[in-house]
């Protein structure tokens, strides 16, 4: 097994198996086993166990980055990419929901290494921010949008809507729909009036 598919295998099992108990009561001989490597394998890709922990988060998280800025790449109108953003990220949480439990848990407060973590966590959520911020921005410059915040106050909005809707998703109405349907909520907001009126 090459060390890429190794490391990813432990990250994997790593992810399953913190969202599914406390921090302090996944071990790492526990992970091995399930992981089917030894622990100096795991102690070649990871510090410890709070290192491996922080990685599945982060790694996580730049699968994420990586699709939404895929998604900017490849549309050129905002609204369409906003939904397919939104999209992006419902789906990215609804397949990984493991990881989506432990970024909303302080399994371990106090540790150390967890402001380092989180300027890291910042990083890579920042980067998702702005790529809402970026379809925002293009509309408002195309005359499509006319807003009174800027557009990277919109792109907090829009990501603390679908972040409660995912806390919320049983609650949700439309299955599939209600990301977009969040999208088009906010954009009706954004488009110009009829009279031309922005105020």
């Amino acid at each position: 097994m090459g060390c890429k598919r190794k490391a990813k295998r432990i990250l994997q099992t790593a992810e399953r198996l913190f969202a599914s108990g406390r921090f302090h009561e996944v071990t790492l001989d526990q992970i091995c086993q399930e992981a089917g490597v030894g622990k100096g394998t795991i102690y070649r890709y990871f510090d410890d166990k709070e290192d491996l922990y922080f990685q599945v988060i982060l790694t996580g998280l730049d699968e994420l980055v990586e699709s939404m800025r895929q998604v900017r790449e490849q549309v050129d109108d905002p609204g369409e990419g906003l939904r397919k953003a939104a999209c992006r990220v419902v789906e990215f949480y609804r397949k990984r929901h493991a990881l989506f439990r432990l970024m909303h848990t302080e399994q371990i407060r106090g540790s150390d290494r967890k402001g380092q973590m989180w300027q890291k966590w910042h990083t890579r959520h920042q980067a998702m921010l702005d790529v809402f911020a970026d379809f925002v921005r293009m509309g408002i410059e195309s005359e499509r949008y006319t807003a009174r915040l800027s557009p990277e106050a919109i792109a907090r909005l829009i990501g603390g809507m679908l972040r409660s809707g995912l806390r919320n998703e049983d609650e949700m109405p439309g299955g599939d729909e209600w990301p977009a349907v969040v999208v088009e909520l906010l954009e009706s907001g954004l488009l110009p009036r009829e009279n031309g009126e922005t105020s």
